[in-house]
């Protein structure tokens, strides 16, 4: 598995317990992040195309399941190109050791959010209460893996440089359709 870090830009970071993906019974897709307690996850925005060609140079899938694995996107963010990063909560993975002996590693949890937003010498953990969500726009040098043969990219830690406060898409209208 190889590892990376680059900066990149953030879009719907649900990164946190309190505000993971839950799934839903929607779809296959849906089911299937259910059933592993929910997920993290982020579109995650490059800021250069050279990140690009090192993913794809390094052996990252361009195509994965029948779909280009970098999107066009938000083109305000980065370089409008982005990739969608994640880990499920729960992700336990059977293997067997040199002596053939199972063994469980689990791949899912939170990834790790450092706040920067004050400088390399005060990083801190980031606290969802006390700091906020993650809103779209936030800079962040984002540290994942690509595995599966250049398939998967899981999200490992995020470290928040210029924060963009969540904000809510309710109108004043709402209160309408609301009980």
């Amino acid at each position: 598995m190889a590892k990376y870090a680059m900066d990149m830009v953030l879009e719907y970071a649900k990164v946190f317990e309190e505000n993971r993906d839950m799934g839903n019974d929607d779809n296959d897709t849906g089911r299937k992040i259910a059933s592993h307690g929910g997920q993290f996850v982020t579109n995650a925005y490059f800021t250069d195309e050279a990140q690009i060609e090192k993913l794809i140079s390094d052996g990252m899938k361009e195509v994965n399941l029948g779909y280009p694995r970098v999107k066009e996107g938000n083109a305000d963010y980065g370089i409008g190109k982005y990739v969608k990063i994640g880990r499920y909560f729960e992700d336990v993975k059977v293997f067997k050791d040199k002596q053939g002996n199972p063994k469980e590693m689990d791949f899912g949890g939170q990834p790790t959010i450092i706040n920067l937003t004050n400088g390399v010498e005060n990083k801190s953990i980031w606290s969802f209460s006390d700091d906020g969500e993650l809103g779209n726009g936030t800079v962040a040098k984002v540290q994942f893996e690509v595995y599966r043969n250049g398939a998967g990219l899981r999200l490992l830690a995020i470290a928040v440089q210029e924060h963009v406060p969540f904000e809510s898409g309710s109108s004043e209208d709402d209160e309408y359709f609301t009980v």
